[in-house]
């Protein structure tokens, strides 16, 4: 009765089809939903067309300047009907769940790889770590003696300046030169020592905070599945299967909601007495 009272209506001298093609995409999302709901399928199918909803958004917009962003949430709101039930059966959700237990399974055994070859790195490090601050200490010592050395080079060039003999004061300086040279490359040689080991420490160190970030990952990513493991089918399908709400566009000059009014009353299925403020729906 609907589709022939809409022929008849339809003025093929004034098609609305001709000037708004998200007309036409509504009704014949509408047609759509009367067929599925005569097969009693029209959970299948959303409540509006989203190609009709963005059309007639884009339509507005050429007669309609939005300057208070009211299209963009109108569009966003509109879209929440566009959304198509996906509703999982119970054989595909005990398969899913079985995937999901797989996959947790695989996440913990390879946390417990990850978490053990952590451990032994961890005891690599503390080794590395006790030496680096032993190489530390030895080089304060090497310089302590440096110290120490440099005075006394100081004093055999101090004597070798005083010698009356010519022979004795190049002995003494050559003692000096050499004394000299030992203790700088004992320094340097436990400077290096000490920057081989810190590079080791550092090397040992970068797999292990690979590691970790690995483990934190997939411990995130147990905890989300756990979430899903939970989830209750029956309930969930209840909770999908809810119908979109409705609500009530006000409108009015300004004033219209000040204070003076009141909402419906929905105990006593009544409005409230008028004050001060006009109401225009």
């Amino acid at each position: 009765m609907q589709l022939n009272e809409s022929s008849h209506a339809l003025n093929s001298t004034n098609n609305p089809y001709a000037d708004s093609e998200a007309t036409l995409l509504g009704d014949i999302h509408r047609v759509r939903r009367y067929f599925h709901f005569v097969i009693n399928t029209v959970k299948d199918i959303p409540y509006l067309d989203r190609r009709a909803v963005d059309l007639a958004i884009t339509e507005i917009r050429q007669t309609y300047d939005d300057d208070g962003n009211v299209l963009n949430n109108i569009h966003a709101y509109l879209t929440t009907f566009c959304l198509r039930n996906t509703v999982i059966d119970a054989n595909a959700h005990k398969q899913q769940h079985h995937d999901w237990t797989q996959e947790r399974e695989r996440l913990a055994t390879q946390n417990k790889i990850y978490t053990t070859q952590v451990s032994e790195l961890e005891k690599t490090v503390s080794a590395k770590k006790q030496l680096a601050e032993a190489c530390e200490l030895g080089v304060k010592n090497t310089f302590k003696k440096k110290e120490e050395s440099m005075k006394l080079v100081d004093k055999l060039i101090a004597e070798a300046v005083a010698a009356n003999s010519t022979g004795a004061a190049l002995m003494k300086r050559n003692e000096a030169q050499r004394m000299k040279q030992m203790i700088e490359k004992e320094v340097n040689d436990a400077q290096n020592r000490l920057h081989t080991i810190q590079k080791e420490l550092s090397d040992v160190r970068a797999p292990i905070r690979e590691l970790e970030t690995k483990v934190a990952e997939a411990d995130e990513q147990i905890r989300n599945i756990d979430s899903l493991l939970s989830i209750d089918l029956a309930d969930a399908h209840r909770k999908l299967n809810v119908k979109y709400g409705r609500g009530l566009l006000l409108y009015g000059p300004p004033g219209t909601a000040s204070d003076d009014t009141k909402p419906w009353d929905c105990h006593n299925n009544t409005w409230p007495a008028k004050k001060n403020a006009d109401f225009e729906f």
